[in-house]
């Protein structure tokens, strides 16, 4: 038997594609500009977080590092640009010379470690009275505020007066908006920023020694270029606080009921001597024309309304009299008058009202008391 030589396959050769690059990795590194371009947008929070917490964990020294990393994760996630700042060093690039990476490093550094101690004192005073510290409304909105403000920080550092027209184009309003933010947050913006636009004002106007000195390295265009984007945050901020403003929902007044309003009056429920007796006090409410009878005077008052409304009551005072309609009278013969008063139509009792040889006066206050009888109410 012949043997055969069997022909064996070679194995296909299996090609791996590369790793697609993730985090700073995948990042633009032909220019600081893109780099936190990329950071801003594309690198995720974790990384970060991570990135900053390491360079404290490196830089300070290691109490102060523990401090720092007590701050609130928030702190760490809203500041992009300073963990690009940091990626951007350890690669030894250079930065561009509008671009001041060690004041950007020393200032948020610093807000990070005020953070800290702020978050490690309430945890101390949760340990000695557990469920004392509660975040409030206020505390979250405070957080996110400065969270907010940190994005704005971020457009900040990285403004050239070269790129002006294309930096003005960013809105606080519409960023705002998108996160449907409270109107205590826009105030808190405009609070922040002022100053610093008022600074820079009185730079260009006042041309104050010590602000030109603080300023040189900007010429005198780029000052009001400036000034031009600091304003530009500000009224954004103010236009969103007017909108929030615009659509508050207006708080309607609670109306009382009759016998609430009534509830305090004091007044005359009848009179043996005039044969005259009160009418229900609720029926005052919403009335636009009220007749009493003082029986120790004997005043014969008539109150018109000036409200559309109608009479309310407060305490024991008739609220939205007419003054220059409403009169009073002394009555020298009371039964003969009253049955008018009780009887007739508004027109008619002023036709006898003006027959009358007593002073009428316009001099009327409202006040109902133990001697009132309230004798009628009409609808006008």
């Amino acid at each position: 038997m012949v043997a055969r030589k069997l022909k064996v396959a070679k194995k296909a050769k299996v090609s791996f594609s590369r790793r697609k690059s993730t985090g700073f990795a995948a990042a633009p590194q032909s220019n600081f500009r893109d780099f936190n371009d990329y950071c801003r947008t594309d690198l995720d929070k974790k990384d970060c977080s991570s990135k900053i917490k390491s360079y404290l964990k490196l830089t300070l020294p290691k109490a102060q590092a523990q401090i720092a990393l007590q701050a609130p994760e928030w702190a760490f996630t809203s500041i992009p640009f300073v963990a690009a700042t940091i990626a951007w060093k350890e690669m030894k690039n250079e930065f561009p010379v509008w671009w001041d990476a060690e004041k950007c490093l020393n200032r948020h550094v610093g807000e990070i470690v005020e953070r800290g101690k702020a978050t490690g004192a309430k945890k101390e005073i949760e340990v000695l009275v557990p469920g004392l510290v509660k975040k409030s409304i206020q505390d979250i909105v405070k957080e996110k505020t400065s969270e907010f403000i940190a994005g704005i920080e971020a457009i900040i550092d990285g403004y050239t007066p070269s790129d002006h027209k294309n930096q003005m184009t960013y809105s606080v309003y519409t960023e705002m908006k998108k996160i449907d933010a409270p109107y205590n947050m826009a105030k808190a913006i405009v609070d922040y920023y002022t100053p610093q636009r008022d600074e820079v004002k009185e730079l260009i106007d006042m041309k104050t020694p010590d602000l030109v000195e603080a300023y040189a390295f900007l010429s005198i265009p780029e000052r009001k270029k400036w000034l031009e984007f600091l304003n530009l945050l500000i009224t954004d901020a103010e236009k969103y606080m007017a909108s929030k403003k615009a659509i508050r929902a207006t708080r309607a007044p609670k109306v009382k009921t009759a016998d609430k309003q009534v509830e305090k009056m004091k007044y005359a429920k009848d009179s043996s001597e005039f044969k005259l007796t009160s009418i229900n006090p609720t029926s005052i409410i919403g009335a636009m024309r009220l007749y009493t009878f003082n029986v120790k005077s004997r005043t014969l008052s008539e109150y018109v309304c000036e409200k559309a409304v109608g009479f309310e009551v407060k305490g024991t005072t008739l609220v939205g009299i007419d003054n220059d309609l409403s009169r009073s009278v002394r009555l020298r013969k009371p039964d003969e008058f009253m049955p008018t008063v009780l009887s007739k139509n508004a027109n008619l009792i002023n036709k006898e009202w003006m027959t009358l040889k007593t002073k009428t006066s316009n001099d009327i206050n409202g006040r109902i008391n133990k001697d009132t009888i309230l004798i009628r109410v009409m609808a006008k």
